[in-house]
């Protein structure tokens, strides 16, 4: 596995392609093989979802902790002392059978949530003709003062979309009054009152500011 051989002449070449039809043996003769020898990490894709069943013990337990000399090392009682694997996966088919994952957790500046937001708003645009800037823009501001908001003031267990969508839905608006506020408008009228320079608050302003205007036009 070494990347720097000593002698390149007979260095084999670790990038392989395997292609062949259904049942011609990709999984069984050459994939597995290679799990079974556990010298290194693995990221593997499982369309079938049988390599894991299948695997997945033999990844638990792990291969045999190697001594100095190169043999099995065992504890005081005579047993095989092994390295055990961990093991993640990510199942899009049946969420109950996969690992989560929480964007929030890897946010830790502005910028983060400058890029959380322009990534959901590019996946969940569907598909067709692009809306108009102006939407997009908002939406953005909007996404921003709310993600800013969960991850500046919001407890840890809350940081998460679920508590975005709970937002989303308190937004109530009602269009014969427009001085009606709904509570997500006097939580951030409280979080100015008290940190008005607040990044959150700032974009916040920034949305109720094109709100107004698509209102006054």
């Amino acid at each position: 596995m070494n990347s720097r051989p000593k002698d390149p002449k007979t260095a084999r070449n670790k990038n392989v392609l395997v292609i062949g039809g259904s049942g011609s043996g990709k999984t069984r003769f050459w994939l597995k093989p290679n799990l079974m020898q556990m010298h290194s990490s693995y990221v593997v894709t499982d369309p079938k979802g049988t390599i894991l069943v299948e695997c997945g013990k033999m990844l638990q337990r792990g291969a045999p902790k190697l001594g100095k000399d190169g043999k099995p090392m065992k504890d005081k009682h005579g047993k095989v002392i092994y390295e055990p694997y961990r093991i993640k996966v990510l199942n899009t088919i049946n969420f109950k059978k996969s690992m989560h994952y929480n964007p929030f957790a890897y946010i830790h500046s502005e910028k983060d949530i400058l890029k959380l937001v322009t990534t959901l708003i590019a996946n969940t645009k569907g598909e067709g003709k692009a809306g108009d800037d102006f939407w997009v823009k908002a939406e953005t501001l909007l996404y921003c003062a709310l993600i800013g908001y969960i991850h500046y003031e919001a407890p840890v267990e809350e940081q998460n979309f679920s508590t975005l969508i709970e937002f989303i839905n308190a937004m109530e608006v009602r269009e014969d009054d427009e001085e009606f506020k709904n509570p997500v408008d006097l939580m951030f009228d409280a979080l100015e009152a008290e940190k008005p320079n607040h990044f959150a608050v700032r974009q916040y302003k920034k949305y109720k500011l094109a709100a107004g205007d698509v209102c006054s036009k």
